[in-house]
């Protein structure tokens, strides 16, 4: 579990001249920083390379509507796609013999996008959504919905300020307990439930109460195993190196958790500038001629990038044919107030690790098409 960090960050590599910008990479792009960047030139082609969420596409005009959804197939991100937890949701829909499920979201584009992308697996699975709730600031409504409506496997998408609220609310319905399961996010803070929120009027305790027992999917960000990675480090030395250089402890650094995937993100980026240096490729054209108008070597730095393939601290490195990097998913459980890992799932080779420490309130929920 981590806390995800806001800040945007940037580091550009330069090609000659000094003044020319081939690439970016970021730790997140925010819609704002999205939009300062279109802001830039209606004719740039830069490669803007993620390890948060990450766009990469020619600039629209200045005097256009920042569009985010708008873009071009010129994207990377070591960072997985948010619609990457969906696989492993699924698989677990499956190995509970769950038929029918609820959804509530809060309304951003990222769980809009993330839960239209679970739909369509879900109904490819023979599985079906029954009922999809959503709010902007008050769940209170919609989790009254969900118990109305005798919602039991429920999928939650929101961030962990209103991930409080909807437990509260969740508390005050009893929509929890041995008849419900809830699916949640992975990279909330440890004990977001207990921490101190005016905008909520529930108590630790009932916080604590409500929660118990759900799922979480997460990312796996850090390589689990003990292997040396393309830079020589192990993850473990990586880790340690990088904690040295901090002037505060690594729970009090925004986005430390995410950095084993900004150093692999760097990486990837100077091996992909590396197969694209000296005009190798069929045009001839080198990597030193790159100018913002020169979309054929932005084309073969995509190509290399997509065709990247090597072993990182945060994990294997490789991206499917658009852009997204692809990588394990870490299941917990909340079992007496703490995560406990329950689980891996690769989706690249449907290999779900289970490691059966899974544990209910009362009998698992698994009864079959009944749910």
């Amino acid at each position: 579990m981590s806390s995800s960090s806001s800040t945007t960050t940037a580091s550009v590599i330069q090609a000659r001249p000094p003044s020319t910008c081939m690439s970016c990479s970021t730790t997140t792009l925010s819609r704002s920083s999205l939009c300062l960047a279109a802001a830039l030139s209606p004719r740039w082609w830069l490669r803007l390379l993620g390890c948060g969420t990450s766009l990469c596409f020619p600039m629209a005009p200045a005097h256009q509507p920042c569009q985010i959804g708008s873009v071009s197939p010129l994207s990377s991100g070591t960072h997985p796609s948010a619609t990457l937890h969906n696989p492993t949701r699924v698989k677990l829909f499956e190995k509970w013999g769950w038929k029918k499920i609820a959804t509530i979201q809060q309304t951003t584009e990222v769980f809009t996008s993330t839960l239209d992308d679970l739909e369509e697996r879900v109904k490819e699975a023979g599985i079906e959504i029954t009922f999809r709730q959503s709010f902007f600031s008050d769940p209170a409504v919609p989790v009254k919905n969900l118990k109305r409506q005798d919602a039991r496997i429920i999928v939650g998408l929101f961030y962990e300020t209103e991930a409080r609220k909807v437990f509260c609310e969740v508390y005050k319905e009893r929509l929890f307990g041995k008849k419900y399961v809830w699916f949640l996010i992975g990279w909330y803070a440890d004990n977001w439930f207990k921490i101190y929120d005016p905008s909520i009027n529930c108590t630790v305790d009932e916080m604590t109460e409500a929660v118990e027992g759900h799922i979480t999917t997460e990312i796996v960000m850090l390589n689990p195993a003990n292997t040396r990675s393309i830079s020589n480090m192990t993850s473990q030395e990586f880790v340690e190196k990088l904690t040295k250089r901090l002037k505060r402890h690594p729970e009090e650094t925004g986005g430390f958790q995410e950095a084993p995937l900004a150093y692999d993100a760097i990486w990837a980026l100077a091996l992909a500038l590396n197969k694209t240096s000296g005009g190798g490729g069929h045009s001839g054209v080198r990597l030193e001629d790159f100018n913002y108008n020169n979309q054929t070597i932005t084309d073969q730095i995509y190509r290399a990038m997509n065709s990247s393939s090597f072993e990182g601290v945060s994990g294997h490195v490789v991206f499917d044919a658009s852009g997204s990097r692809m990588a394990w998913t870490l299941i917990e459980q909340l079992q007496g107030g703490s995560y406990k890992k329950i689980g891996y799932y690769d989706s690249t080779k449907d290999d779900l690790s289970w490691s059966k420490t899974d544990k209910w309130i009362g009998p698992p929920l698994a009864p079959g098409p009944g749910l």
